[in-house]
């Protein structure tokens, strides 16, 4: 036997080795990927985190320079009237300081450098700041700039500190001293300590030059001793050649750490923010899998091995027993074997049946397929016994079979699809039969070559799925919708009883998406599927139209148009309550609750074309949504009568417009520590010869159609002229008025230089004007409205945050926003008394607003309780119907008198 065994060793070892390579390429190609995911949630982290600090510091320092800037116009001012007074400057700084929490102090330095004024300024002889290196600069150079100083030792305080100064001119144009604020070196240490980045992350804030100013985690030498920055050749490189911000991989000279880096500058500062991750705590798991992954290849070549070594002893007997039993018998007999050898080895299934049908022979592929104990127990089934009654196509699998008998004896051989069932547990399987008839010892016989087509067919079926299913959701899509939506129609002709078609969205769904990811919104359009199913089916058909619409078809309604509405009505209530619940969209997340609205159309038979179905649905669904969502409507005529009075309303909003139909009602807002802090403008529409039209229905129709743009530019306009009319009346110069501010007229890129040419177009003192902003304004495109609000902010204007609360704002967000103000929505106040949770958010909400160095008004205060309780709260601004109902300018001075009088009664 030494001939036939070494070819058989070769053949062996060779798919052991090709085997094993195959594996062992497989599983190298998932670490790359894994090692490639890794690389890309480090650059992706920290990108994020260092343009985030970017943002954050550029905010503060922005938010420190406007008071600065307030400041040393103030001292100004007073030395062009003759002279600094030092109670009234000192009264400005603090004011200036509840703004600016962030800084040590506030102070002034005048000429020759003496520290006179500000905050925290120690008694005794005045410390004197002229040989800093700020101060020189202030004084040589005549600038309306900030300038920021290195990190110094305050003479004040004693602590590390980073200087921000504003040069102060006097009315000749000479160096008059500086106005400077202390930004404590604890402050940063604040606002980076709360970011993980592993064992071996660091943070850092270098200038221009690289020279570190402060790091996370410190290091004893982070410049040289002359001041030099220590940083590796690679980072210096980079930020030479990206100076606006870079992703590279480095070895920091200061702890010899391998990192993943990222920095970004500052807006408008010579500093960078730098964020590393080591390469060894981000690879950690990854190095993890490695380990494992040896561990399993090793496992899998020593099982291979074994299997390989048991393949060849098999083998190895079976061809010793073939060469002794051709040896043994006679030429035909060996004959007789090969072939035998070679039908065994088929890996298809073979059998052969003689002219009754009956098998005579199968090869031991035939067992497995058919699920068979043994060759005999096959050979003696019934052929009727191996497949089920009916095929796929509908025919009968006897009649079936004589169609293809014939067609054998006509043509020799053909090539049918068919379906089996396996002997051990009756599951049916496709395959492809070819059949040809043979001649053996004179007799007739079909010779069947049976192959498992289950795969290809799982394939097919698959790419029909991709074309006329959901490929999140499963659910049929538009096309097949199209197809189903006929048939029903057509299945309504015939038997004439009604069905409905229903399109439905979920309720502030963008919102989600963009706040908390699209994966989180993916789940959830996932979820409202199942569910929709689970309610819908098996009477209706559920379809995914694209995004967050879905589509239900219902069906066999009732032949009266009155009993069909009511079934109608009563299967989208069904479905409603089921969309209106809480959805467990994370392990480690609150409970997400979302409403769905539904617009719904009868239809029976043919009369009506798909095309009118759906955009009667659609109709409805937008009457849903304007009754104020988690809704469903039913299409009438009457509907489309309401679209068309929408429609009418569009036009004469235009006329209004146009015909200056407009005019703002002032609502005013009080103070327990300062009376009447000013008013909130609103807007009001009375059309000529009609009543009052109410805000909540002209409103939306504005913000739909974009003529909210023209409105909002026209409420700043007449805003900033009132402010104007008010300060020249001694009793109304200090009042401020806030305005809302819609989402399409805020995100607009000429908003900034719009609210500026309203302010230099009138004369209004811009710190007299507030602007409102709703949840829903600022949670869209963080980074983008923080850098819109601080461009206003620099102008002078505050901004106050609208029905906070209400939506889904976070505290990581309200960090970033430059804020002055935030106002508890009146849903909280109104059950504020008798709920215990909404008394609860508004403590939490005053709680946050003094925690921030934010103001916290309170809206639609209407009765004496709700005072009081919020006061205990220790809640110090109010607006609302016990306080004054919104009045037009002309009634202002009479409101003013009654204001009046209540603040000497509440004194």
């Amino acid at each position: 036997m030494t001939a036939p065994r070494s070819p058989l060793v070769s053949r062996l070892v060779a798919a052991l080795v090709l085997l094993n390579a195959f594996v062992y390429v497989l599983v190298a190609a998932a670490l790359w990927q894994s090692h490639q995911q890794y690389e890309r949630q480090a650059i992706q982290a920290t990108q994020n985190l260092a343009q985030s600090l970017a943002i954050n510091v550029s905010g503060t320092l922005k938010k420190i320079d406007v008071g600065l800037f307030s400041i040393a116009t103030e001292s100004e001012r007073q030395l062009a009237r003759g002279g600094i007074d030092e109670e009234s400057i000192n009264r400005f700084i603090y004011a200036q300081h509840q703004l600016i929490p962030e800084v040590e102090g506030l102070r002034i330095a005048d000429a020759h450098g003496h520290v006179l004024y500000g905050d925290k300024v120690p008694a005794g002889p005045a410390r004197n700041v002229s040989d800093r290196d700020l101060f020189k600069r202030l004084a040589a150079n005549n600038t309306r700039e900030a300038q920021i100083s290195d990190l110094g030792v305050s003479r004040v305080t004693g602590a590390w500190s980073m200087a921000i100064g504003r040069r102060i001119t006097a009315p000749d144009g000479s160096f008059a001293g500086m106005a400077y604020a202390l930004l404590p070196l604890d402050w940063f240490n604040s606002l980076y300590h709360p970011f993980d980045l592993g064992p071996h992350g660091m943070i850092s804030m270098r200038d221009k030059d690289l020279r570190a100013w402060f790091r996370l985690p410190p290091s004893p030498a982070m410049n040289t001793p002359d001041g030099k920055a220590i940083v590796s050749q690679t980072t210096s490189d980079y930020v030479h050649n990206h100076p606006e911000g870079a992703t590279y991989e480095t070895v920091v000279k200061l702890d010899n750490t391998r990192r993943r880096m990222s920095f970004r500058p500052i807006d408008g500062q010579p500093l960078f923010i730098f964020v590393g991750q080591a390469t060894e705590d981000y690879l950690a798991s990854w190095r993890q899998e490695v380990m494992a992954a040896a561990l399993v290849l090793l496992i899998f070549s020593i099982i291979s091995i074994a299997i390989t070594r048991h393949a060849y002893r098999t083998r190895l007997a079976e061809l010793e027993s073939i060469e002794a039993l051709s040896n043994s018998r006679e030429e035909l007999l060996r004959s007789e074997t090969r072939f035998r050898t070679l039908h065994d080895a088929t890996i298809d299934a073979v059998w052969l049946r003689d002219k009754d049908f009956h098998m005579i022979d199968c090869n031991p592929a035939a067992i497995r397929l058919m699920g068979a104990r043994s060759r005999a127990e096959l050979m003696q089934t019934a052929p009727d016994d191996l497949w089920p009654p009916v095929q796929p196509d509908g025919t009968l699998s006897t009649v079936k079979r004589d169609e293809c008998l014939a067609q054998l004896r006509r043509d020799g051989n053909i090539r049918v699809e068919w379906v089996y069932k396996r002997l051990d547990n009756g599951e049916s399987f496709p395959v492809e039969v070819l059949m040809t008839g043979l001649i053996l010892d004179g007799h007739p016989l079909l010779q069947m070559v049976v192959h498992d087509i289950s795969d290809r067919k799982a394939a097919e079926e698959q790419i029909r799925h991709l074309a006329y299913f959901d490929s999140l959701t499963g659910l049929p899509n538009r096309r097949l919708l199209m197809d189903k939506l006929d048939q029903a129609l057509k299945a309504s002709g015939q038997s004439g009883q009604f069905g409905a078609l229903m399109i439905l969205d979920l309720d502030n769904f963008k919102l989600l998406n963009d706040t908390r990811g699209h994966e989180i919104g993916d789940r959830l359009l996932l979820a409202v599927a199942q569910r929709l199913m689970q309610t819908a089916e098996p009477a209706g058909m559920v379809c995914r139209l694209g995004g967050d619409e879905y589509v239900v078809i219902l069906e066999n309604l009732g032949h009266e148009r009155t009993v069909a509405l009511h079934h109608a009505e009563t299967r989208t209530e069904i479905i409603r309550a089921a969309l209106d619940q809480t959805w467990p969209l994370q392990d480690d997340d609150l409970p997400f609750h979302s409403t769905s609205s539904i617009g719904v159309t009868l239809f029976q038979g043919q009369d009506t074309e798909i095309r009118t179905l759906l955009k009667q649905a659609d109709v409805a669904l937008y009457q849903a949504k304007a009754a104020g969502r988690n809704a469903f409507c039913l299409f009438s005529p009457a509907l489309q009568d309401v679209i068309d009075t929408r429609s009418s309303l569009e036009s004469a909003l235009r006329g209004g417009l146009n015909r200056a139909e407009f005019q703002l009602y002032y609502q005013p807002q009080f103070s327990l520590d300062h009376g009447l802090l000013g008013a909130e403008a609103l807007l009001r529409w009375t059309p000529e010869h009609h009543p009052a039209v109410s805000p909540a229905v002209f409103i939306p129709v504005a913000e739909e159609t974009g003529l909210i743009l023209r409105l909002g530019q026209w409420v700043l306009h007449t805003a900033c002229e009132q402010l104007v009319r008010w300060a020249q009346q001694p009793q109304t110069r200090d009042l401020k008025i806030a305005i809302n501010v819609s989402a399409r007229q805020f995100h607009r890129p000429d908003f900034a230089a719009r609210v500026r040419s309203a302010l230099e177009a009138t004369g209004a003192n811009p710190a007299r004007l507030q602007l409102e902003l709703t949840e829903s304004v600022v949670l869209e495109k963080v980074g983008e409205v923080v850098e819109r609000m601080q461009q206003i902010r620099q102008l002078g204007v505050t901004f106050s945050l609208d029905d906070f609360g209400t939506g889904f704002s976070s505290l990581s967000y309200l960090k970033q926003l430059p804020l002055d103000q935030i106002k508890i929505d009146q849903s909280f106040v109104r059950d504020l008394i008798s709920s215990g949770n909404d008394a609860a958010i508004v403590r939490a909400i005053i709680a946050i607003g003094r925690s921030l160095g934010l103001q916290v008004i309170a809206e639609g205060v209407e009765t004496q309780d709700q005072m009081v309780y919020l006061t205990s709260m220790d809640c110090r601004a109010f607006q609302g119907y016990l306080l004054g109902r919104p009045v037009p300018m002309r009634d202002w001075q009479r409101a003013w008198h009654d204001w009046q009088h209540q603040d000497a009664q509440a004194g």
